[in-house]
Protein backbone atom coordinates (compact mmCIF):
# COMPACT_ATOMS: atom_id res chain seq x y z
CA UNK A 1 0.00 0.00 0.00
CA UNK A 2 1.55 3.34 -1.34
CA UNK A 3 1.49 6.66 0.84
CA UNK A 4 -1.78 8.25 -1.34
CA UNK A 5 -4.08 5.11 -0.60
CA UNK A 6 -2.80 5.10 2.69
CA UNK A 7 -4.10 8.72 3.21
CA UNK A 8 -7.46 8.11 1.28
CA UNK A 9 -8.02 5.60 4.01
CA UNK A 10 -7.69 8.27 6.33
CA UNK A 11 -10.26 10.66 4.08
CA UNK A 12 -12.89 7.94 4.19
CA UNK A 13 -12.57 7.27 7.67
CA UNK A 14 -12.80 11.40 8.12
CA UNK A 15 -16.15 11.26 6.32
CA UNK A 16 -17.49 8.64 7.96
CA UNK A 17 -17.00 10.28 11.08
CA UNK A 18 -18.67 13.55 9.35
CA UNK A 19 -21.42 11.86 8.05
CA UNK A 20 -22.04 10.49 10.92
CA UNK A 21 -21.67 13.84 13.29
CA UNK A 22 -23.65 15.57 10.24
CA UNK A 23 -26.60 13.68 10.63
CA UNK A 24 -26.47 14.27 14.70
CA UNK A 25 -26.45 17.74 14.26
CA UNK A 26 -29.15 17.40 11.72
CA UNK A 27 -31.27 16.22 14.68
CA UNK A 28 -30.43 18.57 17.27
CA UNK A 29 -31.43 21.63 14.48
CA UNK A 30 -35.00 19.94 14.57
CA UNK A 31 -35.32 20.07 17.68
CA UNK A 32 -33.78 24.05 17.68
CA UNK A 33 -36.95 24.44 14.82
CA UNK A 34 -39.32 23.12 16.65
CA UNK A 35 -38.73 24.75 19.98
CA UNK A 36 -38.79 28.08 17.77
CA UNK A 37 -41.70 27.13 16.24
CA UNK A 38 -43.29 26.51 19.80
CA UNK A 39 -42.19 30.19 21.15
CA UNK A 40 -42.14 32.39 18.35
CA UNK A 41 -38.56 32.83 17.96
CA UNK A 42 -37.18 34.18 14.44
CA UNK A 43 -34.99 31.48 12.61
CA UNK A 44 -31.91 33.94 12.02
CA UNK A 45 -29.60 34.73 15.08
CA UNK A 46 -26.79 36.50 13.82
CA UNK A 47 -25.25 37.10 17.15
CA UNK A 48 -25.72 33.34 18.02
CA UNK A 49 -23.78 32.43 14.47
CA UNK A 50 -20.82 34.58 15.35
CA UNK A 51 -20.68 32.86 18.73
CA UNK A 52 -20.77 29.21 17.00
CA UNK A 53 -17.98 30.46 14.48
CA UNK A 54 -15.61 31.88 17.11
CA UNK A 55 -16.17 29.03 19.67
CA UNK A 56 -15.27 25.78 17.28
CA UNK A 57 -12.72 27.91 15.16
CA UNK A 58 -10.69 27.74 19.10
CA UNK A 59 -11.01 24.49 19.11
CA UNK A 60 -8.92 24.12 15.51
CA UNK A 61 -5.31 23.77 16.51
CA UNK A 62 -3.78 24.19 13.35
CA UNK A 63 -3.73 27.90 12.72
CA UNK A 64 -3.22 27.61 8.85
CA UNK A 65 -6.88 25.43 8.41
CA UNK A 66 -9.21 28.15 10.12
CA UNK A 67 -9.67 30.26 7.11
CA UNK A 68 -10.70 27.14 5.34
CA UNK A 69 -12.57 25.55 8.85
CA UNK A 70 -14.93 28.74 8.96
CA UNK A 71 -15.62 29.04 5.53
CA UNK A 72 -16.89 25.34 6.44
CA UNK A 73 -18.92 26.30 9.73
CA UNK A 74 -20.35 29.35 7.23
CA UNK A 75 -21.66 26.61 4.68
CA UNK A 76 -23.37 24.22 7.90
CA UNK A 77 -25.03 26.86 9.18
CA UNK A 78 -26.82 28.11 6.02
CA UNK A 79 -27.29 24.43 5.54
CA UNK A 80 -28.99 24.79 9.04
CA UNK A 81 -30.98 27.60 8.27
CA UNK A 82 -32.77 25.99 5.32
CA UNK A 83 -33.49 22.58 6.51
CA UNK A 84 -35.42 24.45 9.62
CA UNK A 85 -37.18 26.89 6.59
CA UNK A 86 -37.93 23.54 4.98
CA UNK A 87 -39.22 22.00 8.49
CA UNK A 88 -41.15 25.46 9.16
CA UNK A 89 -42.93 25.43 5.51
CA UNK A 90 -43.48 21.96 5.65
CA UNK A 91 -47.83 21.72 4.69
CA UNK A 92 -47.77 25.42 2.81
CA UNK A 93 -48.51 25.30 -0.61
CA UNK A 94 -47.70 27.82 -3.86
CA UNK A 95 -49.67 28.91 -6.82
CA UNK A 96 -49.67 31.92 -8.87
CA UNK A 97 -52.82 34.45 -8.72
CA UNK A 98 -55.20 35.45 -6.43
CA UNK A 99 -58.12 33.50 -4.47
CA UNK A 100 -60.44 31.99 -7.33
CA UNK A 101 -58.09 31.40 -9.70
CA UNK A 102 -57.95 28.44 -11.70
CA UNK A 103 -54.25 27.46 -9.76
CA UNK A 104 -55.74 28.20 -6.59
CA UNK A 105 -58.43 25.85 -7.55
CA UNK A 106 -56.39 23.50 -8.39
CA UNK A 107 -53.80 23.61 -5.14
CA UNK A 108 -57.17 23.28 -2.81
CA UNK A 109 -58.68 20.33 -4.44
CA UNK A 110 -54.67 18.60 -4.91
CA UNK A 111 -54.03 20.00 -0.89
CA UNK A 112 -57.24 20.73 1.09
CA UNK A 113 -55.78 20.45 4.24
CA UNK A 114 -52.60 22.30 3.58
CA UNK A 115 -51.79 26.08 4.05
CA UNK A 116 -52.23 28.07 1.12
CA UNK A 117 -49.84 30.77 -0.26
CA UNK A 118 -50.44 32.70 -3.28
CA UNK A 119 -47.25 34.54 -5.38
CA UNK A 120 -48.17 37.19 -8.05
CA UNK A 121 -45.78 35.28 -11.24
CA UNK A 122 -44.87 31.84 -12.13
CA UNK A 123 -41.25 32.85 -11.31
CA UNK A 124 -42.16 33.19 -7.39
CA UNK A 125 -43.87 29.97 -7.05
CA UNK A 126 -40.21 28.88 -8.55
CA UNK A 127 -38.26 30.55 -6.42
CA UNK A 128 -40.45 29.59 -3.42
CA UNK A 129 -39.80 26.15 -3.74
CA UNK A 130 -36.05 26.97 -4.22
CA UNK A 131 -35.83 29.13 -0.90
CA UNK A 132 -37.95 26.48 1.32
CA UNK A 133 -40.57 29.52 1.91
CA UNK A 134 -43.56 26.44 0.42
CA UNK A 135 -42.90 22.98 0.32
CA UNK A 136 -44.41 22.32 -3.00
CA UNK A 137 -45.91 24.75 -5.53
CA UNK A 138 -48.39 24.61 -8.32
CA UNK A 139 -48.24 25.39 -11.67
CA UNK A 140 -50.24 25.33 -14.78
CA UNK A 141 -47.97 23.24 -17.49
CA UNK A 142 -50.26 22.93 -20.60
CA UNK A 143 -54.05 22.79 -21.74
CA UNK A 144 -56.06 20.69 -23.96
CA UNK A 145 -56.91 23.98 -26.16
CA UNK A 146 -54.26 26.06 -26.19
CA UNK A 147 -51.84 24.25 -25.71
CA UNK A 148 -48.64 24.17 -23.32
CA UNK A 149 -47.75 27.21 -21.40
CA UNK A 150 -44.60 29.04 -22.55
CA UNK A 151 -43.38 31.02 -19.49
CA UNK A 152 -43.30 27.91 -17.66
CA UNK A 153 -41.29 25.54 -20.22
CA UNK A 154 -38.99 28.50 -20.02
CA UNK A 155 -38.45 28.74 -16.52
CA UNK A 156 -38.02 25.17 -15.91
CA UNK A 157 -35.27 25.29 -18.05
CA UNK A 158 -34.09 27.82 -16.53
CA UNK A 159 -34.31 26.98 -12.66
CA UNK A 160 -33.98 23.41 -10.88
CA UNK A 161 -36.67 22.48 -9.55
CA UNK A 162 -38.18 19.39 -10.14
CA UNK A 163 -42.10 18.10 -11.24
CA UNK A 164 -43.07 15.08 -8.97
CA UNK A 165 -47.20 14.76 -10.15
CA UNK A 166 -49.62 16.09 -12.89
CA UNK A 167 -52.74 17.05 -11.79
CA UNK A 168 -55.36 17.72 -14.59
CA UNK A 169 -58.28 20.11 -13.87
CA UNK A 170 -61.50 20.33 -15.88
CA UNK A 171 -61.75 23.85 -17.27
CA UNK A 172 -65.45 25.58 -17.25
CA UNK A 173 -65.00 29.21 -18.56
CA UNK A 174 -68.43 31.23 -17.54
CA UNK A 175 -68.86 34.48 -18.43
CA UNK A 176 -70.31 37.00 -15.48
CA UNK A 177 -70.92 40.36 -14.16
CA UNK A 178 -71.92 42.24 -11.24
CA UNK A 179 -75.43 41.73 -9.25
CA UNK A 180 -78.42 42.92 -10.85
CA UNK A 181 -76.28 43.06 -14.66
CA UNK A 182 -77.44 41.42 -17.49
CA UNK A 183 -76.06 39.76 -20.90
CA UNK A 184 -77.13 42.81 -22.76
CA UNK A 185 -75.62 45.19 -20.50
CA UNK A 186 -72.00 43.83 -21.06
CA UNK A 187 -70.26 46.18 -23.68
CA UNK A 188 -66.57 44.76 -22.61
CA UNK A 189 -65.19 41.32 -21.34
CA UNK A 190 -61.80 40.97 -19.42
CA UNK A 191 -59.86 37.40 -18.88
CA UNK A 192 -56.56 35.79 -19.39
CA UNK A 193 -56.08 36.09 -23.12
CA UNK A 194 -56.29 31.64 -22.95
CA UNK A 195 -59.63 32.26 -21.50
CA UNK A 196 -60.53 34.49 -24.46
CA UNK A 197 -58.94 32.26 -26.85
CA UNK A 198 -61.00 29.02 -25.56
CA UNK A 199 -63.99 31.09 -25.43
CA UNK A 200 -63.78 32.58 -28.60
CA UNK A 201 -66.27 30.30 -30.99
CA UNK A 202 -68.94 31.08 -28.07
CA UNK A 203 -68.72 34.65 -28.51
CA UNK A 204 -68.06 35.40 -31.65
CA UNK A 205 -72.46 36.50 -31.84
CA UNK A 206 -71.98 38.87 -29.63
CA UNK A 207 -70.45 42.25 -29.97
CA UNK A 208 -67.85 42.39 -26.94
CA UNK A 209 -64.69 43.82 -26.85
CA UNK A 210 -62.70 41.47 -25.39
CA UNK A 211 -59.51 42.60 -23.48
CA UNK A 212 -56.54 40.39 -22.16
CA UNK A 213 -55.99 40.60 -18.34
CA UNK A 214 -53.04 39.11 -16.19
CA UNK A 215 -55.43 36.21 -14.56
CA UNK A 216 -58.97 35.19 -15.25
CA UNK A 217 -59.57 35.62 -11.02
CA UNK A 218 -58.01 39.32 -11.35
CA UNK A 219 -59.82 39.83 -14.09
CA UNK A 220 -62.74 38.68 -11.57
CA UNK A 221 -62.10 41.08 -8.93
CA UNK A 222 -61.31 44.21 -11.20
CA UNK A 223 -65.50 43.50 -12.41
CA UNK A 224 -66.39 43.47 -9.18
CA UNK A 225 -64.48 46.58 -8.09
CA UNK A 226 -65.72 48.44 -10.67
CA UNK A 227 -69.72 47.74 -10.59
CA UNK A 228 -70.17 48.60 -13.78
CA UNK A 229 -72.75 46.50 -15.44
CA UNK A 230 -71.18 47.05 -18.74
CA UNK A 231 -68.51 45.15 -18.02
CA UNK A 232 -67.61 41.65 -17.90
CA UNK A 233 -65.56 38.57 -16.85
CA UNK A 234 -64.58 35.27 -18.18
CA UNK A 235 -63.73 33.00 -14.81
CA UNK A 236 -64.42 29.97 -12.92
CA UNK A 237 -67.66 29.56 -11.18
CA UNK A 238 -65.50 29.95 -8.04
CA UNK A 239 -64.57 33.24 -8.65
CA UNK A 240 -68.11 34.23 -9.27
CA UNK A 241 -68.50 32.98 -5.66
CA UNK A 242 -65.20 34.63 -4.48
CA UNK A 243 -65.70 38.20 -5.65
CA UNK A 244 -69.65 38.02 -5.28
CA UNK A 245 -70.38 38.16 -9.40
CA UNK A 246 -73.20 36.88 -11.16
CA UNK A 247 -73.10 34.07 -13.41
CA UNK A 248 -74.12 35.23 -16.89
CA UNK A 249 -73.49 32.27 -18.92
CA UNK A 250 -72.37 29.41 -17.79
CA UNK A 251 -69.84 26.71 -19.87
CA UNK A 252 -68.54 28.74 -22.45
CA UNK A 253 -65.58 27.18 -23.38
CA UNK A 254 -65.90 26.46 -27.37
CA UNK A 255 -64.18 22.78 -26.72
CA UNK A 256 -65.83 20.83 -24.20
CA UNK A 257 -62.90 18.88 -23.72
CA UNK A 258 -60.92 22.07 -21.84
CA UNK A 259 -58.52 20.70 -19.71
CA UNK A 260 -55.52 22.27 -17.61
CA UNK A 261 -52.56 20.05 -16.80
CA UNK A 262 -50.84 21.47 -13.36
CA UNK A 263 -47.91 20.37 -12.29
CA UNK A 264 -46.58 19.38 -8.78
CA UNK A 265 -43.09 21.28 -8.28
CA UNK A 266 -40.21 20.51 -5.56
CA UNK A 267 -36.38 20.83 -4.77
CA UNK A 268 -36.29 16.72 -5.43
CA UNK A 269 -36.64 14.40 -7.03
CA UNK A 270 -38.72 11.04 -6.96
CA UNK A 271 -36.49 8.36 -6.51
CA UNK A 272 -38.39 6.44 -8.91
CA UNK A 273 -41.27 6.99 -11.30
CA UNK A 274 -42.80 5.55 -14.19
CA UNK A 275 -42.51 8.92 -16.25
CA UNK A 276 -39.72 10.72 -16.67
CA UNK A 277 -39.19 14.56 -18.42
CA UNK A 278 -36.04 15.67 -19.10
CA UNK A 279 -34.83 19.24 -21.01
CA UNK A 280 -32.00 19.72 -23.84
CA UNK A 281 -30.62 21.30 -26.07
CA UNK A 282 -27.86 19.92 -29.04
CA UNK A 283 -24.66 20.13 -30.04
CA UNK A 284 -24.13 22.53 -33.32
CA UNK A 285 -23.36 19.52 -35.45
CA UNK A 286 -25.30 17.48 -38.10
CA UNK A 287 -27.87 15.34 -36.87
CA UNK A 288 -27.71 15.95 -33.20
CA UNK A 289 -31.48 16.09 -32.75
CA UNK A 290 -31.74 12.16 -35.00
CA UNK A 291 -28.99 10.87 -32.76
CA UNK A 292 -30.30 11.58 -29.72
CA UNK A 293 -33.84 9.89 -31.24
CA UNK A 294 -31.68 6.82 -32.32
CA UNK A 295 -30.32 6.41 -28.64
CA UNK A 296 -33.81 6.52 -27.04
CA UNK A 297 -35.03 3.97 -29.53
CA UNK A 298 -31.88 1.94 -29.16
CA UNK A 299 -32.26 1.85 -25.50
CA UNK A 300 -35.92 0.24 -26.10
CA UNK A 301 -37.42 3.12 -24.43
CA UNK A 302 -40.92 4.74 -24.99
CA UNK A 303 -40.99 8.00 -25.67
CA UNK A 304 -44.39 9.53 -25.29
CA UNK A 305 -44.11 13.47 -26.02
CA UNK A 306 -41.46 16.06 -27.48
CA UNK A 307 -42.12 19.57 -27.87
CA UNK A 308 -39.80 22.23 -28.78
CA UNK A 309 -39.04 25.34 -27.81
CA UNK A 310 -36.92 28.84 -28.62
CA UNK A 311 -34.36 29.67 -26.20
CA UNK A 312 -34.47 33.25 -24.51
CA UNK A 313 -31.59 35.38 -25.95
CA UNK A 314 -30.28 32.85 -28.35
CA UNK A 315 -31.82 33.61 -31.30
CA UNK A 316 -32.60 30.22 -33.54
CA UNK A 317 -31.78 28.01 -30.79
CA UNK A 318 -33.93 25.22 -29.60
CA UNK A 319 -34.64 23.72 -26.20
CA UNK A 320 -36.72 20.09 -26.49
CA UNK A 321 -38.85 18.34 -23.83
CA UNK A 322 -39.18 15.01 -23.89
CA UNK A 323 -41.59 12.71 -21.87
CA UNK A 324 -39.99 9.26 -21.63
CA UNK A 325 -41.50 5.89 -19.68
CA UNK A 326 -39.50 4.47 -17.42
CA UNK A 327 -38.24 4.23 -13.48
CA UNK A 328 -35.35 6.72 -12.70
CA UNK A 329 -33.65 4.05 -10.79
CA UNK A 330 -33.35 1.95 -13.66
CA UNK A 331 -29.12 2.08 -14.61
CA UNK A 332 -30.31 1.47 -17.96
CA UNK A 333 -32.17 4.71 -18.07
CA UNK A 334 -29.16 6.52 -16.56
CA UNK A 335 -27.02 5.15 -19.16
CA UNK A 336 -29.22 6.32 -22.12
CA UNK A 337 -29.32 9.95 -20.60
CA UNK A 338 -25.31 9.70 -20.65
CA UNK A 339 -24.90 8.54 -24.50
CA UNK A 340 -27.41 11.12 -25.09
CA UNK A 341 -25.39 14.24 -23.44
CA UNK A 342 -22.56 13.35 -25.97
CA UNK A 343 -24.74 15.48 -28.09
CA UNK A 344 -26.26 17.72 -25.81
CA UNK A 345 -24.79 21.56 -24.78
CA UNK A 346 -27.02 21.01 -21.55
CA UNK A 347 -29.15 17.52 -20.52
CA UNK A 348 -31.30 17.74 -17.17
CA UNK A 349 -33.80 15.79 -15.98
CA UNK A 350 -36.34 18.15 -14.35
CA UNK A 351 -39.31 15.78 -13.16
CA UNK A 352 -40.31 12.22 -12.82
CA UNK A 353 -43.81 11.20 -11.74
CA UNK A 354 -45.39 8.06 -10.33
CA UNK A 355 -48.77 6.81 -12.05
CA UNK A 356 -48.12 8.09 -15.67
CA UNK A 357 -47.91 6.73 -18.78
Amino acid sequence: MNELEKARIKINEADRMIAESFEKRMKAVEEVINYKMKHDLPIYDGAREKQVIERNLANLHDEKLKPYFSDCLVQMMRISKEYQNAILHRGIYGYQGVRGAFGQIATSRLFPSGQQKSYPRFEDVILGVIHHEIEKGVLPFENSTTGEVGEVFDLLYKYDVKITSFYDLKVDQNLMGIKGSRLSDIKKVYSKLQALEQCAQTLKPFDFELIPYANTALAARYVSECGDPSIGAIAARESAEEYGLEILMENINSSSDNVTRFIVIENECLKSSDLIMIMFTVNHESGALAKIMQIIADYSLNMTSIKSRACRNRSWQYYFYVEIEGDIADERIRECFKECEKHCEQLKVIGCVKGES
